[in-house]
């Protein structure tokens, strides 16, 4: 695939729909927090709002059944992976490199069996039968958690818990049937080792389900690069340094330089190879992050939950960066208006115009300024609308490491019930929000998001060119 076609194939990349953003605003929002009180250990997790969920754990101390385990010639039930929509599962099935197992665990009445497993990269991943006669689970009622089931790693401990992502149970002929990927952030895992996996409640039943998983690592191939790419008259730069071919999985590994002031930003890749396939982001991980100079190096191993082609010769990484930028706060002060509230690092503005109560609704006349005709998407811009909350002012208070409570800020909230377009005028909107009975305005500030139009607007760096061919 050339250049040419690569950047037609990136346009045409779909954004998700209010919904989803929503959803990943809050996200994004929680991990970068977590991100930023997590500096004292050597590896985080960032971004791309991705594909693995938040480790699950919750002690139990109920009965413990002996665990019998056999390595056996037990087939996969069907092509599970594939039904379950896990990627790397069905890649190292359709390889044969699926180890079967056999292993299970009885407790008050309901046995569990590990069917099999796999180990690609740092990523493993397992399915499970179970099957009891007080087995139940709709995923339509809110009776025990989303997925059917829940567990822990090792001792429970929240600290020692993966990352992972799990399907909900899916009922069976004799029974229900799930699947289940970890991923250790950690830069590298043992070549095999044993994982120990504590069910806690399973369709209903609660009872202690003891796992001790044996996992052993696909081999990998390793290419070695030292291809660069800089946004020129900036300080973002980032050089490659390996790419690991799995039988399932790829990982590159890079450097990263952003500018001091740009702490939150990222440089997202995509890559394709020379046949036109694009591999699958799951999601990347800072090994170290130091300050240099001028600069803030990152160390980052990144996971594409799919495999590079065989029979290609070279990959087309496309760099950009992301720019971000916390809320904006500002306080509503009784209704006072005109004011504006500006970005504190870009150049957009928010000039509101009016603000005034009727009733129970609180109704908001603004201009969004300073916008490039063209270069974002109406339904961007509206995201961005919908996204202007009112706060609590209490609740935006810095702690005293300089950080907001994110998590009550969005408790707290009133989110507008109508942002629509005010006038033919450019970049005009009105949202209302519907406000409690005792609503009053000298406690309430507006919080602005105007990271998210930075966000929806990357730069591109020069593409980067990694030959496969090279030993």
């Amino acid at each position: 695939m050339d250049e040419k076609q690569f950047e037609k194939e990136i346009g045409e990349i779909e954004v998700p729909q209010f919904e989803v953003l929503q959803a990943i605003d809050k996200g994004i929002k929680n991990g970068r927090k977590a991100k930023r009180e997590n500096k004292r250990f050597n590896a985080k997790t960032i971004g791309a709002v991705t594909s693995v969920a938040a480790s699950a754990f919750l002690a139990s101390g109920l009965l413990f059944a002996p665990v019998s385990n056999v390595l056996a010639a037990v087939p996969v039930i069907g092509s599970i992976y594939e039904k379950f929509g896990l990627q790397i599962g069905a890649e190292l099935e359709e390889s044969g490199l699926i180890t079967q197992l056999n292993q299970a665990a009885s407790s008050n009445g309901v046995d569990v069996t590990v069917t099999s497993a796999y180990y690609d990269g740092n990523v493993v991943g397992i399915t499970f039968t179970a099957e009891g006669d007080e087995l139940t689970f709709d995923p339509y009622k809110d009776n025990g958690p989303e997925s059917g089931y829940s567990f822990h790693l090792f001792d429970g401990v929240e600290q020692n818990q993966w990352a992972s992502s799990m399907t909900q149970l899916e009922e069976t002929e004799g029974g229900y049937t799930a699947a289940m990927e970890f991923y250790n952030p950690e830069a590298d895992l043992p070549a095999d080792f044993n994982l120990p996996l504590t069910f806690n409640s399973m369709g209903g039943v609660q009872g202690e389900w003891k796992f001790d998983i044996p996992f052993e690592q696909i081999s990998a191939e390793t290419i070695m690069t030292d291809a660069e790419s800089q946004l020129v008259g900036t300080e973002y730069a980032l050089k490659m340094k390996s790419v690991e071919k799995g039988e399932g999985t790829t990982h590159l590994n890079y450097e990263t330089n952003l500018p001091l002031d740009g702490e939150g930003d990222e440089i997202r890749l995509t890559v394709f190879d020379d046949l036109g396939n694009r591999l699958s982001k799951s999601h990347a991980d800072v090994l170290t992050e130091n300050e240099n100079g001028t600069v803030i190096q990152q160390n980052v191993r990144e996971l594409f939950s799919s495999k590079i082609d065989d029979e290609a010769k070279y990959l087309l990484i496309q760099p950009e960066v992301v720019r971000y930028e916390e809320e904006m706060i500002h306080t509503l002060d009784g209704l006072a208006a005109p004011f504006t509230v500006e970005s504190e690092r870009f150049d957009y503005s928010l000039s509101v115009d009016n603000v005034k109560q009727e009733g129970d609704q609180v109704i908001l006349d603004y201009t969004i300024q300073n916008l490039e005709d063209g270069k974002l998407r109406e339904d961007l811009i509206q995201n961005f609308a919908d996204f202007i909350v009112l706060v609590r002012s209490g609740d935006a208070v810095l702690d005293e490491a300089g950080e907001r409570d994110f998590g009550q800020l969005m408790e707290n909230r009133i989110q507008g019930v109508a942002t629509k377009q005010a006038s033919d005028e450019p970049y005009r909107y009105q949202t209302t929000f519907t406000v409690p009975e005792n609503f009053n305005p000298g406690d309430y500030s507006l919080m602005v998001p105007f990271g998210t139009l930075s966000s929806n607007q990357p730069i591109e760096m020069a593409p980067i060119k990694i030959d496969l061919t090279e030993k």
